[in-house]
């Protein structure tokens, strides 16, 4: 699995816990998916996987963190997105560039069920504060927010457009597209529909 490749130097006992919790997190994953991420309890993945309470919390301080490692993984294909951007683009040819390509990686790659587990976990007694879906500190929201300051150094935002807001705006252009996918049949198109959702929000705060 990508989140967990093994190191050949690492020593057997190592690889043997590096492998336990990759077992772990796909065996949670798949649980929260099939039953629901608050349906789910930390017996239930360890008795799945023929472990002790204490195996899983050597790895994950809670079922949550298992969530988080997803995310963690996520955000490692938007660093490689970035690179892909054309260095001609302006900041908004930035923005719909990233949403398209993530969009795709979703549908793709993370799939309705996973996502549905996502958004519901967030949800929960369990998420802090400031928890994965808009914590400022993950990839995909610092990058965003860097398209962001340079539309607005780069004057192609109207100047009365403050950071904050145009952050905020982008970033609730992907939770709210994501959401949607998630309660709308086959027939909803996420990748083309974010990007006209996301094109239409950026065209009233640019310069024209």
């Amino acid at each position: 699995m990508e989140g967990f490749g093994i190191n050949h130097q690492l020593t057997e006992r190592q690889k043997k816990a590096l492998l336990t919790k990759e077992k772990l997190y796909i065996t949670a994953l798949d649980l929260f998916t099939k039953h629901g991420f608050e349906h789910v309890s930390v017996e239930q993945i360890t008795k799945a996987c023929n472990v002790s309470k204490g195996t899983f919390y050597t790895h994950f301080p809670s079922k949550y963190d298992v969530i988080l490692e997803k995310f963690e993984e996520m955000d490692n294909y938007y660093i490689e997105i970035e690179k892909n951007i054309p260095d001609h683009f302006n900041a908004v040819e930035k923005i719909l560039f990233i949403f398209r390509e993530q969009m795709i990686y979703l549908q793709n790659h993370v799939g309705k069920d996973m996502l549905r587990t996502v958004y519901t976990a967030a949800m929960t007694k369990e998420v802090e504060k400031n928890h994965f879906l808009i914590n400022p500190q993950r990839k995909i929201f610092q990058m965003l927010r860097q398209f962001v300051i340079e539309g607005i150094n780069q004057h192609e935002f109207k100047p009365d457009v403050t950071l904050e807001v145009a952050t905020k705006y982008v970033e609730r252009c992907m939770r709210a597209n994501v959401y949607d996918w998630l309660i709308h049949d086959e027939s909803f198109d996420l990748v083309e529909e974010m990007v006209d959702f996301t094109g239409s929000m950026l065209d009233g705060l640019i310069v024209k």
